[in-house]
């Protein structure tokens, strides 16, 4: 009998699909690590350019900077320019859009010729820094009368007497004094004062048929706590209004409201409110670059006087009366006085004018050419009148640093600002102006319509820089 063959079980050989594996786990982990480090270098690249992008704004703003400093320093406008900063580089266009205004265009690089690189572009409107947003603005006091309109607020440091049927369109502002309003005047908004009558005790006095639309505030100047206001006296800051008067808003008042006038809103006595802080005058700097030299004419400037000035300045007018325009510089040596000030009575406005003075100036009606459609007028008296001379509205040679009368009347195409920080202003009979006054004192009187106009709010030389930016806005780049 024949033995069975054997049977052995099969022997699987397992070495080459390990093998594989192993290729296919390396081919996977290579391809993942791939995969990681090109994320990583995207994720790098594009926070570099992240980094670029938000650089390349901080780079072009150094420009606009760079172009103010240039035009601050000294007045003049540069040509374009180019700058760089650590992280960049920038160039500059500087377009003039008049009146001292100009239009700033920056493109700022950052990481220039690289897969980095970004640009951005601001542009920037640069003007004068507001200065000038009162209709009417004294350093001392303002006193209207007999039937003025003024279309604007009322600022003083210290008292403001609103005359009889006279109508303030705006708010009305004495920082350390009273305000008095006297029979039929009207004020359309608001009224504070921060002082008080010492003869009356009144802070704010309504005469019979007075009217204030807005709030009446009767405050105290700097009071040092809420409670005591300061230690002032409740029997002070009274508001009174007396018959026929109305307060269309609310009374607040550390005194007591008195009077048989009526109040609208409610009233609150003897409530401490802080008035407002006394203002400066804008102050005036000359800076020979801020002015076009094709119509600049100096005869005498605030630092080097003449002595042939008002002569010379005379001699000019007399030729172009008809037509005057440009800038003006009269600043005359030896004594000062109403004689030798300057008279510009009859004067023909034919566009921008800046006459800057330390002599008086009266004008005895001026007005604008038809043919003017957009103009601004300043007429800055540095002029100090000696201490105990008197400036009056009845008197045209009363020693005022500006006064101003019959029919200054210029149309609503021309703006003008009468300013004069060390001496008062007087302005009487049938003045039609739209702009503004800032003087150490305010006189008005007879029909004076005065209407506030937004473009003497920035004038260059006024302010503590040259320019400001006014505008701010990112272009495609």
């Amino acid at each position: 009998m024949m033995r069975p063959f054997p049977v052995f079980p099969v022997r699987r050989d397992d070495d080459g699909f390990v093998m594989i594996v192993a290729v296919l786990l390396l081919s996977i982990v290579a391809s993942l690590g791939v995969v990681v480090m090109t994320s990583g270098n995207h994720s790098s690249l594009a926070t570099g350019r992240g980094r670029s992008w938000v650089q390349s704004l901080h780079v072009a703003e150094a420009g606009v900077q760079d172009a103010m400093a240039r035009m601050d320093s000294s007045g003049a406008i540069p040509a374009n320019f180019s700058g760089s900063t650590d992280e960049g580089t920038y160039a500059v266009e500087i377009t003039p859009l008049g009146r001292s205004r100009y239009r700033v265009e920056v493109l700022g690089t950052v990481a220039a010729g690289s897969s980095l690189k970004a640009a951005r572009r601001v542009r920037v409107t640069l003007a004068p820094p507001e200065s000038f947003n009162a209709a009417l603005f004294s350093h001392t006091s303002v006193d209207t009368k007999n039937n003025d309109n003024v279309v604007g607020d009322i600022w003083a440091n210290q008292n403001v007497i609103v005359d009889a049927n006279d109508v303030i369109q705006g708010s009305v502002t004495a920082a350390t004094g009273f305000v008095h309003m006297r029979g039929g005047s009207r004020v359309t908004k608001s009224v504070q004062s921060g002082g008080y009558n010492a003869t009356t005790t009144n802070g704010i006095f309504l005469d019979n048929n007075a009217r204030i639309d807005g709030d009446a505030i009767s405050s105290v100047t700097a009071p040092t706590d809420p409670v005591t206001c300061g230690g002032e006296s409740q029997n002070n800051f009274t508001i009174r209004e007396q018959s026929g008067a109305v307060i269309g808003g609310n009374v607040t008042t550390w005194g007591a409201r008195t009077g048989p006038g009526t109040v609208s809103g409610t009233i609150s006595e003897h409530v401490c409110t802080a008035a407002p802080a006394a203002q400066p005058m804008p102050t005036y700097s000359y800076n020979v670059s801020n002015y076009d030299p094709a119509t600049l004419h100096e005869w005498g400037t605030p630092s080097a006087s003449s002595a042939t000035a008002l002569a010379d300045f005379n001699t000019y007018l007399a030729a172009n009366k008809s037509a005057l325009a440009g800038t003006f510089t009269i600043f005359q040596t030896g004594t000062i006085t109403q004689a030798t000030r300057i008279d510009l009575s009859g004067v023909k406005t034919a566009g921008d004018v800046t006459l800057v003075t330390n002599l008086p100036v009266f004008t005895n009606g001026i007005e604008d050419l038809p043919s003017v459609t957009d103009a601004v007028v300043l007429v800055a008296s540095f002029y100090q009148p000696p201490a105990g001379t008197v400036c009056d509205v009845n008197h045209d040679d009363s020693d005022c640093s500006i006064h101003a009368k019959n029919s200054f009347q210029t149309s609503g195409a021309t703006a003008v600002l009468l300013y004069a920080p060390y001496g008062p202003v007087a302005i009487k009979n049938n003045q039609e102006m739209f702009g503004a006054v800032y003087a150490d004192n305010i006189q008005i009187k007879n029909n004076q319509t005065l209407t506030y106009d937004a473009r003497v709010d920035r004038i260059v030389g006024f302010g503590p820089v040259t320019l400001e930016p006014t505008d701010w806005m990112e272009l495609p780049s």
